[in-house]
């Protein structure tokens, strides 16, 4: 069974290769600044952020193998299986967050910083996203009956992720978690963990279950106006 240390150890491993990915990303932009002397080459950005994306995506699928794989050994269920590696995002989806992110500098007043910032929280994204869909994918796959959870990656997480984490391991196929359950915001750091029949989530799951309840006992059944509520009472964003 996964524990909280062995969801925080896992995340550390991920934030390590994000880290490793924002910086030589920092230290290219730089460079490019430095020498451009005449429009910003829209192309050069998406080319690099496809290519670096690819290649730490693949450093957080394979270390996302090694942790589902671990676990399940740990967790002593029958049949064989391994893991599912996914493939990194693909090129043209890291092409559009780059073309996205580099609007700033096409303003009025071209803001490099901004640009930045949002180009760094795409990368971080998309770096975390083939590690998430090994999990998703690898639960999916596995005779076993697993279930994912979303484990919030901090302290205070935000109503997005509350709201999904308070549904425990409740996920199963890509049909069963929906199109919400698979989308993470930049910055986000919640961990999909795999936990298996007889298992508990490594996180307490009845406390944001009862802010979801309260909020939706509140505003209804649109998960828009339960989100709202759930800012409302929790004061958060």
């Amino acid at each position: 069974m996964a524990t909280p240390a062995d969801v925080a150890g896992f995340r550390a491993t991920q934030t390590d290769l994000v880290t490793l990915a924002l910086a030589e990303l920092a230290e290219w932009w730089e460079q490019l600044l430095t020498l451009l002397t005449g429009d910003v080459p829209v192309a050069q950005v998406e080319a690099f952020t496809a290519d670096l994306v690819a290649v730490y995506g693949d450093a957080a699928a394979l270390a996302a193998v090694d942790w589902y794989d671990e676990l399940r050994d740990q967790a002593d269920v029958r049949g064989r299986f391994r893991a599912q590696m996914a493939d990194p995002a693909p090129r043209d989806q890291a092409a559009a967050v780059a073309r996205w992110a580099v609007g700033p500098l096409f303003g009025a007043q071209p803001d490099q910083r901004q640009a930045l910032e949002h180009l760094s929280g795409g990368v971080q994204r998309l770096v975390l996203q083939p590690a998430r869909r090994t999990i998703a994918d690898s639960v999916d796959a596995d005779p076993a009956d697993a279930r994912w959870a979303r484990v919030p990656g901090r302290a205070d997480p935000c109503a997005f992720c509350r709201l999904l984490a308070s549904r425990g391991a409740t996920y199963h196929s890509e049909e069963s978690a929906g199109g919400m359950a698979n989308d993470y915001h930049s910055k986000c750091w919640c961990v999909p963990t795999p936990v298996w029949p007889g298992e508990q989530e490594p996180y307490d799951v009845d406390a944001l279950l009862e802010e979801y309840s309260d909020a939706r006992a509140k505003a209804g059944g649109d998960p828009k106006a339960i989100l709202a509520q759930m800012r409302l009472d929790l004061g958060i964003n």
